[in-house]
């Protein structure tokens, strides 16, 4: 009987250099592994023999990432001081207009409640570099006929892109998909510049909602969003399947009645869960940044609504530049700073380079949207506090 049982299991296609069937026919593209040239040509052996000094590109990750985590975080933090010391002396009212077309970009100038509300890596590094990339190239003016929806669209490709190297067994493809998907941020920054230089607003950071343009942006960000978590869904899958063998011994067709072998470690000893234990994991992610990037952006709308409204009462506008500038809401605009919908994703991926991205879901899973939740109910009572005040 177990000789035809085995014979039968032998019968169903498995994947080269992977333990387990694919769940999702459909979703082959995905569980495939993808092709290797990438990763030789990101971490080969040959280049590190070659260099003197034993050089590679994903050599000691861990390291490397701690490394230029303190720098970062030392960088943001002057950025900030800078940051917010001039924000205390402008009305954002005047400040966020748009700008001349040749002034060049500064992540100090300008300022409105989105920028204050953005987050680090986009304030700080992705959003000069675009606009520098934009003011040498004259991109957007040479190539007058790539509008900012077929860039959209290739950050789209290109976030399914990584999340085929994230579903990947091997950690270097995995270093690799957080590589393409920094490309695709990039990319995502950039059909803003784009999009301002050719409508006449440049350097104006507002969200021109109610267009086929704001509708195709925010589709193309979600789903790109949705592209990563299934790659480290897929991955999950693979690293903790239960192998499908048969029982072979009644003591252990016992402790499987009894549910003995269940989330956790087989006979084997091997670390295995459900799949949909790991689904449950990856959606909680997936629901939290759902939520930051929904919540940032209704919270956006309303603090754009009464900080940004010219007010024709000297005594009002007054009122509005205080509250504007008020502890409470300089706190707000920096928390959301931490846990807007794109530092999420900027923190998910720090885990998949040093390969402790399960470690990062457990410590994550809850606590995460619990912050998210609280810190929007809070907002909407201090916005509410905000109306009565300034009679909106």
């Amino acid at each position: 009987m177990y000789i035809s049982v085995i014979k039968k299991a032998m019968d169903f296609p498995r994947l080269k250099n992977s333990h387990v069937l694919c769940p999702c026919p459909q979703l082959t593209a995905y569980w495939t592994p993808p092709p290797s040239w990438v990763r030789r040509a990101c971490c080969c052996e040959t280049i590190s023999k070659m260099s003197p000094f034993g050089f590679s590109v994903f050599r000691d990750a861990k390291t490397c990432c701690i490394f230029i985590g303190l720098i970062l975080l030392t960088y943001y933090l002057i950025m900030d001081i800078i940051l917010f010391m001039r924000f205390k002396t402008v009305d954002i009212v005047e400040d966020s207009k748009a700008g001349a077309q040749d002034e060049l970009y500064s992540p100090f100038t300008h300022l409105s409640v989105k920028a204050l509300m953005n987050d680090h890596t986009s304030q700080y590094i992705i959003s000069p570099s675009a606009e520098y990339f934009d003011t040498i190239t004259q991109f957007s003016t040479r190539f007058s006929f790539i509008t900012p929806n077929i860039i959209s669209f290739t950050h789209l490709f290109l976030g399914f892109l990584s999340g085929k190297f994230v579903a990947s067994e091997n950690l270097h493809d995995r270093r690799v998909g957080v590589v393409i998907f920094h490309i695709r941020t990039w990319l995502d920054a950039f059909d803003g510049v784009v999009f301002r230089s050719q409508s006449g607003t440049h350097l104006q950071f507002q969200s021109v909602r109610a267009t086929l343009g704001y509708y195709v942006d925010t589709t193309c960000d979600a789903l790109g969003g949705v592209f990563l978590c299934f790659g480290i869904l897929f991955y999950l899958w693979k690293r903790f399947d239960k192998p499908e063998l048969p029982t072979w011994t009644k003591a252990q067709e016992a402790a499987s009645k009894t549910g003995l072998l269940t989330n956790g470690h087989t006979t084997s000893g091997r670390e295995t869960y459900s799949k949909k234990y790991l689904f449950w994991k990856v959606f909680c992610y997936g629901l939290c940044l759902a939520c930051a990037g929904k919540f940032w952006d209704l919270t956006v709308g309303d603090f754009k609504e009464i900080f940004q409204t010219p007010l024709k009462d000297p005594k009002l506008s007054m009122l509005q530049f205080e509250l504007c500038h008020s502890t409470t809401t300089v706190i707000l605009f920096y928390l959301w700073r931490i846990v807007e919908g794109q530092a999420l994703l900027q923190y998910i991926l720090i885990p998949i380079i040093i390969d402790k991205i399960w470690e990062f879901l457990n410590y994550t899973q809850y606590i995460l949207l619990f912050i998210i939740v609280g810190l929007y109910l809070i907002c909407l009572l201090y916005i509410r506090h905000l109306r009565t005040t300034l009679g909106l």
